[in-house]
This record gives C-alpha cells, structure tokens and sequence, in this order.
C-alpha cells in the first residue's frame, strides 16, 4: 500500500489499486473525523439512525486515487489469491 494525500482535503490515507473498480483505502486515522466529507456525511447521518462510515466514500479521495493511477505515482497491482490445492 502507498500513502495518498487527498487534494482537496490533505487527509492521508494508504492506498492500493487492483483494477479500475477495485480500490483498497487503510485510513490512517479514523475515517469520520479526518475527512471533512465523510465527518459532514456522517453528522448528518446521526439524525437517521445511520452510524460509521462503512458504506459511505468521499469521491475527493478517490478522484485523488485515480489521478495518481493516471500519473503514474500509484501503479495498478494485479492480487493473487492461493487456490486452495495448488501450490504457486
């Protein structure tokens, strides 16, 4: 994982890209009151019942992520999972 720092916010994360879908983020501090977005999101969640920020992103964050991927700073890695039977 590489660390990423949003452009919009300066919030650092740890990032890894395995495909155009599939991105893995590691905050680094918790997610809710680091990032502005997710910190308002989540306020404004709290009047619903609704609690974390598990299935909420911050499109800043990973417009950040894929800029980097286009730059050329954070490479596509492709994931390997064992197969069970099989040794690599």
């Amino acid at each position: 994982m590489q660390r990423i720092t949003c452009n919009q916010c300066g919030t650092a994360v740890l990032a890894e890209k395995y495909s155009a879908q599939h991105t893995s983020i590691q905050w680094l501090d918790d997610a809710a009151s680091t990032c502005p977005r997710l910190q308002m999101e989540n306020s404004a969640a709290l009047g619903d019942g609704k609690r974390g920020t598990t299935d909420r992103v911050c499109p800043a964050l990973h417009a950040t992520i894929d800029q980097a991927v286009r730059d050329r700073t954070l490479t596509v890695t492709r994931r390997a999972e064992p197969v069970p039977g099989r040794l690599t």
